[in-house]
């Protein structure tokens, strides 16, 4: 876990000039500002007729209003599941529809990504989701597909399948940095 938490430091610190940290932007089509905001996110799926949880961390990068980097740090545990750990990193390109004050709206995004984790859980997805903005708080879901690189056994010995889907909740606020 130490790696992946330095790992995701440093991109983190490296990636981010320290002025898109003092940077305001915005969802709008008139708005060019880069911007960085965080989020948290859990999903679940079943493998072997045993279900497991995650939790991540992420950290979205809006590089254009319609292009987003996302980096997460997450851990997936569940009961005789072997716990794993890693980074999520995708690419999302997104459209948003909101009302004029902002108050309101609706976020759309589509992408894929690569997963690098602890236990052979190494591998490639692509994601979709939407979320709906109501005042400073944003909630949603979506499903991510994964194809993992290696094979994989659970902690009983059974190998696991190369194709993985999980549904997602997200919550974020209206923090950014």
């Amino acid at each position: 876990m130490k790696f992946y938490t330095m790992l995701f430091c440093a991109v983190v610190l490296f990636l981010t000039p320290r002025s898109f940290g003092q940077k305001k932007g915005s969802f709008s089509s008139s708005g060019n500002a880069s911007k960085l905001t965080y989020d948290l996110s859990a999903s679940f799926g079943t493998y072997n007729e045993r279900s497991y949880n995650e939790i991540t961390l992420g950290l979205n990068w809006f590089l254009a209003d319609w292009f987003n980097w996302r980096n997460s740090a997450f851990s997936r545990f569940g009961t005789n599941i072997d716990t794993v750990n890693g980074l999520d990193s995708a690419a999302r390109f997104q459209g948003s529809l909101e009302t004029d004050g902002g108050g309101f709206g609706i976020h759309g995004f589509i992408g894929p990504g690569v997963r690098l984790a602890t236990q052979n859980y190494n591998a490639a997805f692509g994601e979709a989701g939407l979320i709906f903005k109501l005042g400073g708080i944003k909630i949603g879901g979506g499903i991510k597909s994964l194809y993992y690189f290696s094979d994989r056994k659970d902690s009983l010995g059974l190998t696991l399948p190369k194709n993985d889907n999980q549904v997602f909740i997200i919550l974020s606020g209206s923090g950014s940095l």
